[in-house]
């Protein structure tokens, strides 16, 4: 979102009101919002709407106090639009209150496919909003079939692309400069895995997790891990990590466990490595423009729109292994750009300074 944030901010007929919410404010989840400060944007409000549990009891009740504290803040920020993106819970929260209020709704990257609680929550925001940002015309059609008014829907590419396109990634030795990854060997190849629960099989989360180390650890392959998010059965999977490393002591191949990255580190660690394997939606919709392999395990991104850099395997040992050999045989792929060439941000403000509100208050489903 960062480069839809500064094109808004910058923009003379736009007023930028941001608020921080849910995993931001968590240490455990390493209290992003310094991020956003450090990069200069001004925080008008922070909501506090994550219940401690990792459980489908506190995700949903997340949801209702999600929906109790962006009430109030958008009773006092008074917005003309409230600008959301993606399928998190959270965000339908935001959809909800917004909706109720009869704020116009603007909604990034609806209408993708994928696994999981995610395919529903994204899908009911996009008939709670007024305003479609999708990243990809196949996108556009599917808000379209939903009867969402066809002149409200923008092919604009994804944000993301309009950060990474310009990133100086530097070369794969100046790894080892990243803190705590002294131990990195840029002689040696090395994987990337960011893997997250499946909030619908999240009583297989241990296992899952327990597979993915497994076959990492039988490479022999050095390795940098990301903690899960904090959807319904991360705490199983953080739980298989620790026991993991227990078992493997010395010998483990994870040479470091991260909470979270920057963005602009993240993104150097996709480029260089040789191989990402999990199921984060990084994998599908940021690495192909690099063209690193990507192993993309289990269903949490089933059917989302991917180049031919993307593996797909189960949960399996065998399998995640058999494929971590095959990728790191063929190399770096060609590079593609299904998401966008880099400006969706300033497409999204301009629409945003353009629209006539008054038009778009009123929803029905297009025939």
């Amino acid at each position: 979102m960062k480069s839809v944030l500064s094109a808004i901010k910058n923009h003379p007929e736009l007023e930028l009101q941001l608020v921080v919410a849910a995993a931001h404010l968590l240490g455990d989840y390493g209290k992003t919002i310094e991020i956003i400060k450090k990069d200069g944007f001004e925080i008008n409000a922070i909501a506090r709407m994550v219940v401690e549990g990792e459980d489908p009891h506190s995700m949903t009740k997340s949801v209702g106090l999600g929906i109790l504290e962006i009430t109030t803040l958008l009773d006092n920020l008074k917005p003309d639009i409230v600008l959301i993106v993606g399928d998190r819970f959270e965000m339908l929260s935001v959809a909800i209150s917004a909706s109720l209020m009869n704020i116009p709704l603007a909604h990034i990257q609806g209408g993708e496919v994928s696994g999981t609680i995610d395919e529903s929550i994204r899908h009911a925001i996009t008939k709670f909003a007024h305003i479609h940002f999708p990243s990809t015309e196949q996108s556009a059609k599917r808000i379209i079939k939903m009867g969402e008014n066809p002149s409200h829907v923008y092919n604009v590419g994804c944000p993301s692309m309009d950060e990474i396109l310009k990133f100086d990634l530097g070369k794969k030795e100046d790894i080892k400069e990243i803190k705590y990854l002294e131990k990195f060997d840029s002689k040696k190849p090395f994987l990337l895995v960011a893997q997250h629960p499946v909030t619908t099989e999240f009583e297989s989360s241990y296992e899952q997790m327990y597979n993915t180390l497994e076959a990492i650890q039988e490479t022999g392959i050095q390795t940098v891990l990301l903690y899960p998010n904090p959807d319904a059965g991360s705490a199983d999977m953080v739980q298989a990590i620790l026991e993991h490393g227990y078992k493997t002591k010395e010998k483990s191949v994870v040479i470091k466990k991260f909470k979270n990255l920057p963005f602009a580190t993240y993104i150097k660690l996709l480029a260089h490595c040789d191989c990402l394997i999990g199921n984060s939606s990084s994998g599908i919709r940021e690495s192909h423009v690099f063209g690193t392999p990507v192993i993309n395990v289990g269903t949490r991104q089933k059917d989302r729109e991917r180049g031919k850099n993307v593996i797909d395997v189960n949960h399996n040992k065998e399998e995640i292994k058999e494929a971590i050999l095959k990728c790191l045989s063929k190399g770096k792929l060609e590079c593609e750009y299904l998401y966008g060439t880099g400006d969706s941000g300033k497409k999204i403000a301009d629409i945003l300074s353009k629209i006539e509100l008054k038009n778009i208050v009123q929803k029905k489903i297009s025939y």
